[in-house]
C-alpha cells in the first residue's frame, strides 16, 4: 500500500525485503491513481536492482495501490453535521458512493449540495462531497440523505398590513420541522417587532425576512430637528419633513420661515444633518 504521488526506494523494500539497500528516498516512478495498480515486472526489477548493485530474486515482481475504504454511514453523517454547523439536525443516509475511496478527511461542503435550502426536510437531496487525501489531493464522493431539524418560526396570528409596525399581539412562535440550511423565514419575534411589512401578511402565515423592513425615523410631515454645519459655525432649527425616510437616507425637508426646501440626511429619529463647505457659500453669507 503507497500514501504518496511517487513510489520510492522504501515503498519498494516493503514489498520486497531484497530492495532494502535501495535509498529510502530514490523515486522509482508514479503512483497509480486511487483504485488503480502500478505493477513492478521482473525486466523492471532488475533493471533498477543492477543500478544499486542487487540481485533482484528471481521471477520477481512487485504490485502497489492506493489503501482504501468503503464509505460509512456514521462517517457520512458526521462530515455533513459538521458542514450543518447545527447539533440539533438529523441526517438520514438513503445511499452513497459505493466506490471505496482513499483514506483521508471525508468533508461534504455546503457548495456540494444540489438542491434549494428551501425544500421540505422530507425530500432527498444528493450532497457531493470529497475525501482530501496527501495534501492536495480529493476524490469525489456523494450521498442521498434526508436533512432536518426541530425549528422556530415567526406567525402572523391575524392580517398585518403594510406600512404599519409590527406589534407582538400581532405575532408568534411556532417550532416545527425544518431544512436547518434554510434562512428566508423569520425565526424569533425580535426579528418581526418594531419592524414594517413591505406587504401584507395574512393570518397563520409565517413571516419571511424579506417582508420586513426598519420603520421609518423620519415620517413625511413631522418636523424635523436640522443640525447645519459650516466650518465652525453649527446652526440648529427645526424643519417640515417632505418625504420618508430611514438611518442614512436623504431627505427632503422645507424651512417654516423661508419657504425653501433643502435635502438632509437622517442621522436618528427625528434628527437631521446638513454639512455646508463655507467656499460654497455667498459672502454675505460667510
Amino acid at each position: 500500500m503507497i500514501n504518496a504521488d511517487q513510489i520510492s526506494g522504501a515503498d519498494l523494500a516493503r514489498a520486497l525485503p531484497a530492495f532494502s539497500s535501495v535509498p529510502r528516498d530514490a523515486v522509482l516512478g508514479y503512483s497509480p491513481a486511487p483504485g488503480g495498480r502500478r505493477v513492478f515486472a521482473f525486466a523492471e526489477l532488475e533493471g533498477i536492482a543492477k543500478k544499486y548493485g542487487i540481485v533482484a530474486p528471481r521471477d520477481s515482481k512487485a504490485c502497489f495501490e492506493w489503501a482504501l475504504q468503503p464509505l460509512n454511514e456514521d462517517a457520512v453523517r458526521a462530515a455533513i453535521l459538521e458542514s450543518l454547523q447545527a447539533p440539533e439536525a438529523r441526517v438520514e443516509v438513503l445511499t452513497m458512493s459505493k466506490a471505496r475511496a482513499p483514506l483521508g478527511k471525508l468533508v461534504f461542503p455546503l457548495s456540494g449540495l444540489s438542491a434549494s435550502t428551501s425544500i421540505d426536510p422530507s425530500t432527498p437531496v444528493t450532497w457531493r462531497g470529497e475525501v482530501s487525501y496527501h495534501s492536495s489531493h480529493k476524490f469525489a464522493v456523494w450521498a442521498r440523505v434526508r436533512v432536518s431539524a426541530t425549528m422556530t418560526r415567526v406567525l402572523a396570528t391575524e392580517m398585518i398590513l403594510p406600512g404599519h409596525v409590527v406589534t407582538a399581539k400581532q405575532v408568534r412562535l411556532e417550532t416545527y420541522d425544518d431544512f436547518p440550511l434554510r434562512s428566508d423565514i423569520a425565526r424569533s419575534l425580535e426579528e418581526v417587532i418594531g419592524r414594517v411589512p413591505r406587504r401584507a401578511i395574512r393570518a397563520e402565515l409565517p413571516v419571511f425576512r424579506t417582508d420586513l423592513a426598519e420603520p421609518y425615523q423620519v415620517q413625511r410631515g413631522e418636523m424635523v430637528q436640522v443640525t447645519a454645519i459650516a466650518g465652525a459655525a453649527e446652526l440648529t432649527m427645526e424643519a417640515l419633513a417632505q418625504n420618508s425616510g430611514r438611518q442614512g437616507d436623504t431627505i427632503y425637508l422645507k424651512n417654516q420661515r423661508s419657504g425653501k426646501i433643502f435635502p438632509a440626511r437622517i442621522e436618528g429619529k427625528d434628527k437631521a444633518l446638513v454639512v455646508v463647505s463655507p467656499l460654497a457659500m455667498p459672502a454675505r453669507t460667510q
